[in-house]
């Protein structure tokens, strides 16, 4: 946005979103998470207690009236979404329609695409639990074949990563290896290699060479690669952060599989 617009309200209580882990205080933030966090948004969203606080924390009752009624007339979600942006006033019109337009491209994907879309959101925002889940559900679900090859190829390689952001790399080689078959990518392939150098398995690492054909100069190269990171990582990383890292990890998948 070009413009500097202030909040109408700032309460004091928040309202919490788990999926990007944050409080909102105000309707110009709830605006913003439904505007840049369009695909993280469901059915369950806008549940009694957020419209409850729409109208009695934010004060806006009629954008709570609102949703209500679109509720009691079984609308879209897509309809939700575009009442509150359009009268929280945090957008301008050209802004509001541009959101419209994302909502009918949204409408016309199929819901593993929007899965997928979602869970790649939740990377961004570092909830790889929250995101392996959802990639699973995909991969759970009988195989839609109007989809290509590749879609699914992808979807296991970014389950890969975020298994390996995790340290769990076998089952991140597992979903790589899944993630090479379908999508035959470069970014996949190296991506096994790797996690056979990072558990030092070098019988994995013979069998996957001679597998995919992987030269040495390729794997001397990820070599390479690895002992930068550690490198980098080593200058700002110790056990006790590591330890932090992996007990907040614990923690939100705890939250997660219990909300």
């Amino acid at each position: 946005m070009n413009d500097i617009t202030l909040c109408t309200m700032h309460t004091e209580k928040p309202y919490y979103i788990k999926e990007i882990n944050k409080n909102i205080y105000s309707i110009e933030e709830l605006s913003y998470y439904l505007f840049n966090y369009l695909y993280l948004i469901d059915d369950q969203f806008f549940s009694e207690g957020l419209i409850d606080y729409i109208e009695n924390e934010l004060k806006q009752p009629h954008i709570a009236s609102g949703i209500r009624q679109i509720n009691a007339n079984k609308g879209a979600l897509g309809e939700k979404i575009s009442f509150l942006i359009k009268n929280a006033g945090y957008y301008t019109e050209r802004e509001a329609e541009k959101l419209e337009n994302h909502l009918v491209m949204l409408s016309s994907k199929t819901a593993a695409e929007r899965i997928k879309a979602k869970a790649d959101i939740l990377m961004e925002t570092d909830k790889y639990n929250m995101a392996i889940n959802y990639y699973n559900s995909i991969l759970s679900k009988s195989i839609n074949t109007d989809l290509p090859e590749r879609f699914y190829g992808d979807v296991y390689n970014n389950l890969g990563v975020a298994y390996a952001r995790l340290f769990e790399y076998d089952q991140a080689a597992t979903a790589f290896r899944c993630a090479y078959r379908l999508n035959a990518s470069a970014e996949s392939l190296e991506s096994i290699i790797m996690c056979d150098l990072i558990t030092d398995n070098e019988k994995r690492l013979k069998m996957d060479k001679d597998k995919y054909g992987v030269s040495d100069t390729v794997i001397n190269r990820i070599k390479t690669e690895i002992i930068k990171l550690n490198a980098e990582i080593k200058t700002g990383w110790n056990k006790k952060q590591e330890d932090q890292y992996m007990q907040q990890c614990k923690k939100e998948y705890i939250v997660e599989i219990n909300s």
